[in-house]
């Protein structure tokens, strides 16, 4: 699979959506907050994709990088958090998050991404 951006592109966008999510949630523009945090770790999971050579050319095939990833001891599993990480994307098109949820999950989220980026940007 050839993409224009670059591991580290990747990268730097996920973390501006993860500042723009936390400004978006700040004035409660929560449905578009929460795109950019589902986002975030979507383009980071793009970024581990690109980096272990595997397809992230749909939803499936990112949530399969996650499946990949080898579980760490004392940390979430993968899907765990990707699964976080997508009632986010799913708020976005039904609103189903009670403030609570939306509120609850966002660290976790961040900390999705964080582990993600350190893995894809590894020197290889």
């Amino acid at each position: 699979m050839v993409d224009i951006l670059s591991i580290p592109a990747h990268s730097q966008i996920a973390l501006e959506f993860l500042t723009e999510s936390d400004a978006d949630f700040a004035v409660s523009k929560h449905m578009k907050a929460s795109e950019m945090l589902w986002g975030a770790a979507a383009h980071a999971l793009i970024a581990v994709a690109m980096r272990q050579g595997m397809p992230y050319n749909s939803h499936g095939a990112l949530k399969n990088v996650s499946w990949h990833l080898p579980n760490v001891p004392g940390q979430t599993h993968w899907l765990t958090e990707f699964d976080a990480a997508e009632r986010y994307h799913n708020h976005f098109y039904h609103g189903r998050l009670t403030d609570e949820q939306l509120t609850k999950n966002r660290p976790r989220v961040h900390r999705f991404v964080a582990r993600l980026l350190a893995v894809a940007n590894q020197s290889a």
